[in-house]
């Protein structure tokens, strides 16, 4: 079992000469979370994390690992593994090597050395594989060979800076979901980094959706892509369709968007108001939003269809695929309908 610790990141504040790109960051994980910093590039989540590896030096704030503050402390010092991008493995050493190099600077013994690193290998799924050299791997098996090598001196939290990215696309899903697995099997605290909302969303327990250094909203999954706490992030995380709407009665959130008339059941503002609505909260009916359809892409299990309203507002609507169903075609005329708590109050 590796030792895994809470996490406690307090007013973690980071700044490149007048270029201040974390701002007030706050964060606490519970021992075994697996927590993702999404944002754009930019947004100061790779900092955010290079600060908790100790590669950065905070401008204020505090860093707590298992209830020790190690803000100031060095990086060999706080017992974090890493996982880059770019695999970073040596090239001249053995899958076997590189996942045993670690435990060889520690000074373990070689006899405990080789069994950790057997018991690492198999973890990854690549037994066979410790002979090879990185040049005789897959992108993939690289980067499960340096998920092993973080692994192996048994950290107390684990670090991952976008290291799917430089997979194809059939890789990086069968490998997160392998990430996740051995994560969870391990109950190592993990702090993810990546750009990709689908990533994020699918393998973690709670996402940060940080914007221009500051965390936007902290919350589960479900919490971040079905109740956006603001504009980015609702715009951010998955598609958004932005309706021009107007507030008949604001303490019900009764309101008309495009003369569809919907109730929201909560308090608004009066007069004019911009709402959010996925494209799969809408609903083909006899009656409802008039749409007139611009387009249809087909997208396997998903029918997206893309028209405007009465007013001119853009819409997306998708729909599942049916071989029983028609799809509508450019030029036609359809209505939906959407139910109130589907719809989200935007910033603007």
């Amino acid at each position: 079992m590796t030792d895994t610790s809470s996490l406690t990141l307090s007013g973690l504040e980071k700044s490149f000469g007048e270029n201040r790109v974390v701002r007030d960051f706050n964060l606490d994980v519970q021992p075994g979370e697996f927590i993702s910093l999404l944002g754009p590039s930019g947004c100061g989540k790779t900092t955010v994390l290079r600060m908790i590896a100790g590669f950065e030096t905070p401008s204020a704030g505090q860093i707590v690992i298992g209830g020790q503050d190690v803000t100031r402390m060095t990086p060999a010092r706080r017992r974090i593994g890493m996982v880059f991008q770019a695999y970073a493995l040596f090239p001249n050493l053995t899958a076997a090597e590189n996942v045993g190099f670690g435990l060889k600077v520690a000074g373990v013994r070689r006899a405990a050395r080789a069994a950790r690193v057997a018991e690492m290998l198999a973890l990854i799924g690549l037994p066979e594989k410790g002979g090879h050299y990185p040049f005789e791997l897959s992108g993939g098996q690289q980067q499960r060979v340096a998920l092993a090598r973080a692994l192996a001196p048994q950290p107390r939290v684990l670090l991952l800076d976008e290291p799917l990215s430089a997979l194809d696309a059939k890789v990086r899903v069968r490998l997160r979901a392998e990430i996740r697995e051995i994560q969870k099997r391990l109950g190592i605290t993990t702090i993810f980094v990546t750009h990709d909302q689908e990533e994020a969303l699918s393998i973690s327990d709670r996402v940060v959706v940080m914007h221009e250094g500051v965390a936007d909203q902290i919350g589960t999954p479900p919490e971040i892509y079905n109740r956006p706490a603001t504009g980015f992030v609702a715009s951010f995380v998955g598609t958004l369709n932005r309706l021009p709407a107007e507030v008949l009665v604001p303490v019900a959130g009764h309101v008309s968007i495009a003369g569809y008339e919907v109730v929201l059941n909560r308090n608004l503002p009066a007069g004019p108001i911009t709402l959010g609505a996925r494209p799969e909260a809408f609903r083909r009916a006899d009656s409802g939003l008039r749409v007139t359809v611009d387009g249809v892409e087909f997208m396997g299990a998903v029918r997206r269809v893309r028209g405007h309203l009465e007013d001119g507002s853009q819409i997306i609507w998708d729909g599942f695929n049916s071989a029983a169903d028609t799809a509508p075609e450019r030029g036609d005329r359809v209505a939906l309908q959407i139910d109130g708590r589907d719809l989200i109050s935007l910033e603007d």
